[in-house]
């Protein structure tokens, strides 16, 4: 079950991966090999510095209580993503630039990607799901999403799954706060 969990983690904090692979991918610019894995790079170690981070919070917090409270606030995070979507306008908010995505610009959309991989990854350790398994299932999740995003540009499944981005994120968030509260690591 921790794998299944960790798993959940690692896509719901990797979803805007596939969009910006997506974005690229429209405009038929393909993202090299390299920058994504910088990208996938980046948004893993900002996981596991903030997971290790969420570590420290569990040593004060007996584990029955962290436990809880982490899966709580996914809940919440999972709620909040889903009406912050339905509030949102139509109109897509990815800014796209015309260039071609050198180092540089690997290493910028691998920070901006990994913001949200910080609050994420606190209650991640929080609810004590396994560091490594989650640092590595990141860095492959992100790699995949980005790729398969990219790849997949102006179809149907793309426009959809680009669309409802923080619908599905928040829903998989819901999913992992609910699977967290019965199972306990």
């Amino acid at each position: 079950m921790s794998f299944l969990l960790a798993l959940i983690f690692s896509l719901s904090s990797n979803l805007d991966n596939f969009v910006i692979g997506l974005t690229y991918g429209v405009k038929n610019e393909r993202i090299p090999l390299v920058s994504n894995a910088i990208i996938a790079f980046i948004t893993s170690v900002v996981t596991l510095i903030s997971m290790l981070g969420g570590q420290l919070v569990t040593q004060l917090v007996p584990h029955k209580v962290s436990n809880e409270l982490g899966s709580i606030i996914f809940i919440l995070m999972g709620t909040w993503f889903i009406c912050a979507d339905m509030l949102k306008k139509q109109q897509q908010k990815q800014e796209k630039t015309k260039t071609a995505l050198n180092f540089k610009g690997a290493v910028m959309l691998g920070l901006l990607l990994s913001i949200n991989n910080i609050g994420v990854g606190i209650l991640g350790s929080i609810t004590h799901l396994n560091i490594y398994l989650v640092v590595a299932l990141t860095f492959i999740t992100g790699m995949m999403l980005t790729y398969a995003g990219n790849h997949i540009g102006d179809s149907v499944i793309g426009k959809i799954v680009g669309k409802y981005n923080d619908l599905i994120s928040g829903g998989l968030l819901i999913l992992l706060g609910i699977l967290s509260l019965f199972f306990s690591f």
